[in-house]
């Protein structure tokens, strides 16, 4: 009976077995598509970290490499290959973060410097306050030791001259170099972080002469060529802009070479208000539309000779044409990161085609995904790189879903009726497509923005179908044209396309409730809508559900935020801002403005910092700004250039948070922030509580990191 009872019992390995062959047939084919997300784990960790780690953490890879290349995993059973896998490109992701962190590392400038400057003109652009921008790279300052000297300097024009010089050009300039921007609150965008991986060391301004110098020695021809095609671009610029005078021409300008420097402001918030603004930026909706228009036209001219057709591979001839085109508009456009990221987008579909697979599937864009990832990291943190992912996994894996349903258009026989039914085709999936990547798109937009465009899809339905059938094929027929003297008449007929584009912008944006707030949301809300969106969109099965149920949690937590902080104070106690009933209000109508909008964006409120500014909470005194916190404190910020030290004194009283901009230690009751602690601590969260206040400092978070030493 025993040996009976034994011989009926079955291990829980082989009773699992089934289950886990089960689960391993439907997963697998599918498996490739979390190596990226690994990837973007192993890049993301990095980031999280608290300390920068040693420099031994990028052998991370090496083990999980070991397992797969002695086959050890591979024998154990696919569980364990499929984790070492997953391993390797988290660890490989996290690596290559932590190298390319240290190969960015340059000289930054650590307080105001007045200096002549000298460096070589790399680009030009636009600041917020719409002044001309000079990015200057070889830079020389004069007094400065070369080990102390930043690798790149950006410079603000503040009395630009009629012409700007072409980039490539040597100039010599008098400047005040100042530290590139930090955080405004903690937790808010971190400019010093981006500029650290561009190896921009050092922001100004300047009033003086631009003066041309000799260039020291020959240039390499990577950078004759760079300094080339930077030349072409500006003069491209500015011939379109005089073909195109106006609002026009600078959108042309934006959306053939990538030069905004021309966009007005007023246009600029409409096409943001409009949900439009991703029209100005070259990035995916544009280079497909150049390679796929150049791709179907290339197809067609060589399928009309028979001797061409009947022994040529037109299709992948058609596809080389298309890529060599999307080189050139990378090259010409700038290369800037959005459009290097697109252009890889397309290149791996073309590369498809070369090699006889699916040109548009979540494997290509995985792969898209890995490429643009280990080449820069630091992609992975960017709205731009974020949303187009999303919105291109969407679309794909939309219409693969189409596909799979028995659902098609009927078939006319008439011409008028095959007209029809193309044009709904087109219409029905241009609405589809704009559901789907407006979906897709929203949160991260609304997280990164702080804003919502709920005509968002009227506009692109109304502008999206004028770029690609209007505005882009005249494009490229200009640029054939132009060595025939035809290229004008060409641009004249773009620009009424543009004109078109314009003009819904403004209309959406001036309808009631165009652009609604959105307060900004805790840093775990994000990763669990793009972990939840990821999870619905990679795993097979009715387990997906658990994504739905992620996504759904990620808004739960966002639509029932924690408060806003009551207090924030700008770095160096340039600006204060207090909660009131009425929104935040602020001690200063003027100063620091990115503050106040970043403020008042992240606060969910679209007022103007005039607004915000008149509020009330604040009393101005000689030299001095006082109101009352929540909790029944004071508050006073001493802003004087020479503070009193007896009237600091004489203020430090109990429960007072005293905040002297300029003042030294001093003693007594309050909670007082001097001159020093304001250096240490960069901009300031503060929120009252029964006893006291607590008080969150910008500096605090990521201290250690490599980009704030």
């Amino acid at each position: 009976m025993a040996e009976k009872d034994r011989s009926d019992k079955v291990p829980i390995s082989h009773a699992l077995k089934p289950a886990f062959e089960q689960l391993y047939a439907l997963q697998s084919p599918r498996f490739v598509l979390w190596l990226p997300v690994a990837m973007g784990v192993g890049i993301w960790a990095y980031f999280a970290l608290p300390r920068e780690p040693s420099v031994w953490w990028a052998v991370l890879p090496l083990l999980p490499l070991t397992l797969l290349a002695s086959g050890v995993a591979r024998r154990t059973g696919w569980g364990l290959f499929a984790l070492c896998w997953l391993a390797l490109f988290g660890a490989a992701g996290f690596s290559l973060a932590l190298w390319s962190a240290h190969r960015a590392e340059a000289p930054h400038v650590a307080f105001p410097v007045g200096e002549t400057v000298e460096g070589r003109l790399l680009a030009l652009s636009r600041s917020a306050s719409g002044k001309p921008r000079l990015l200057l790279d070889d830079v020389v300052v004069y007094g400065m030791e070369p080990e102390d000297t930043p690798a790149r300097v950006r410079l603000t024009i503040l009395d630009p001259p009629e012409y700007l010089p072409l980039p490539g050009t040597r100039l010599r300039v008098y400047a005040t170099l100042m530290p590139t921007g930090e955080p405004v609150e903690p937790g808010a965008f971190n400019f010093h972080r981006r500029a650290y991986f561009a190896r921009l060391g050092a922001v100004g301004l300047t009033r003086g002469a631009l003066i041309p110098v000799p260039a020291e020695g020959a240039a390499s021809m990577l950078d004759q060529a760079r300094i080339l095609v930077a030349s072409v671009r500006t003069r491209l610029s500015r011939y379109l802009r005089e073909t195109l005078p106006g609002a026009e021409g600078a959108f042309a300008a934006a959306i053939i070479v990538g030069d905004r420097i021309d966009i007005e402001d007023t246009d600029a918030e409409a096409l943001r208000a409009s949900n439009l603004a991703h029209l100005l930026a070259i990035s995916g909706l544009h280079m497909g539309i150049l390679t796929g228009l150049v791709f179907a036209v290339a197809r067609f001219l060589l399928a009309i000779p028979p001797q061409i057709a009947l022994r040529w591979q037109t299709k992948k001839l058609a596809a080389v044409a298309a890529l060599a085109a999307g080189l050139a508009y990378l090259m010409l456009s700038g290369a800037t990161v959005a459009t290097q990221r697109a252009f890889i987008m397309v290149a791996v579909a073309l590369c498809a085609v070369l090699l006889d697979r699916p040109a548009i599937t979540l494997r290509a864009l995985a792969v898209a995904a890995i490429i643009v990832l280990a080449i820069r990291p630091i992609s992975l943190l960017d709205a731009g790189f974020q949303m187009s992912f999303a919105a291109t996994a969407a679309l794909v894996a939309g219409f693969e879903a189409v596909r799979r349903t028995s659902w098609r258009v009927p078939e006319r026989r008439s011409i008028p009726g095959r007209v029809v039914r193309k044009v709904a085709i087109y219409f029905g999936a241009l609405i589809f497509s704009s559901l789907l990547a407006g979906l897709a798109t929203a949160p991260i937009a609304a997280y990164h923005f702080n804003r919502t465009a709920p005509y968002g899809l009227l506009a692109n339905l109304m502008a999206v179908p004028a770029m690609g059938l209007w505005i882009a094929p005249w494009a490229c027929l200009s640029a054939v044209l132009a060595p025939f003297g035809g290229g004008e008449l060409a641009l004249q007929a773009m620009g009424r396309g543009i004109s078109f584009v314009l003009w819904v912008a403004h209309w959406v944006a001036e309808l009631p409730g165009a652009v609604r707030p959105v307060q900004a949301g805790a840093p775990m809300v994000l990763s669990l809508i793009v972990l939840g969106g990821l999870w619905v969109l990679i795993w097979a099965g009715r387990a997906r559900i658990a994504g739905a149920v992620l996504v759904v949690a990620g808004l739960w937590i966002w639509v029932n935020p924690s408060p806003r902080p009551e207090l924030l104070v700008a770095p160096d106690a340039r600006l204060v801002g207090l909660m009131t009933p009425h929104g935040r209000a602020l001690d200063h109508e003027t100063a620091q403005g990115f503050a106040a909008k970043t403020w008042l964006r992240r606060d969910g409120d679209l007022s103007t910092q005039e607004v915000s500014a008149s509020r009330g909470a604040f009393r101005r005194e000689k030299g001095r700004t006082t109101a009352e916190l929540p909790n029944g404190w004071s508050l006073e910020v001493d802003w004087a250039s020479r503070p009193d030290i007896a009237r600091l004194e004489a203020a430090c009283r109990d429960k007072v948070l005293l905040i002297s901009r300029n003042g030294p230690q001093v003693s007594g009751k309050c909670v007082y922030l001097g001159k020093s602690d304001l250096r240490r601590s960069g901009a300031l969260a503060i929120r009252p509580t029964p006893s006291g206040v607590h008080i969150e400092k910008a500096r605090s978070l990521n201290r250690d990191r490599i980009w704030n030493r």
